[in-house]
Parts: structure tokens; sequence; C-alpha cells
């Protein structure tokens, strides 16, 4: 399902991971680690999946989630 999508930051850091799990996870900790946010499983499930879907950074769907 994602194996052909990235997902990536502003920064330039980019997820890359074979599974929606494994993505989440990567996103949380990219979060937190790079811009010192910490989300949750089920928000950093929807930034993939919006990022996903929509083709757009994680920034901007992380943007939205934490407005």
């Amino acid at each position: 399902m994602f194996a052909d999508k990235a997902l990536r930051c502003e920064c330039g850091y980019e997820v890359d991971a074979a599974d929606e799990a494994a993505r989440v996870e990567a996103v949380r900790r990219h979060a937190f680690e790079a811009h010192g946010i910490d989300l949750s499983d089920e928000l950093a499930l929807e930034v993939v999946r919006r990022a996903t879907s929509s083709e757009r950074d994680l920034n901007g769907a992380i943007g939205e989630e934490t407005r």
C-alpha cells in the first residue's frame, strides 16, 4: 500500500518504511527528536494517512493536526 510513496519533512527527513505501522513509528520518532513534537499513535497515524492520501509533506499534515 505504501511501498511506492515516501513522506517528506521540510527539514529534509524522509520516511521510508514498508508498512503503515513502521511509518507511524518513524513519524512519531522524527517529530519528537527533530522538532520536539510528541505525537500520539493516533495522531501520527492520521498524519501518515493524510500525507500519503493527498501527497502533502509531513509538515503540512502535522501543522493541521497540532493547531
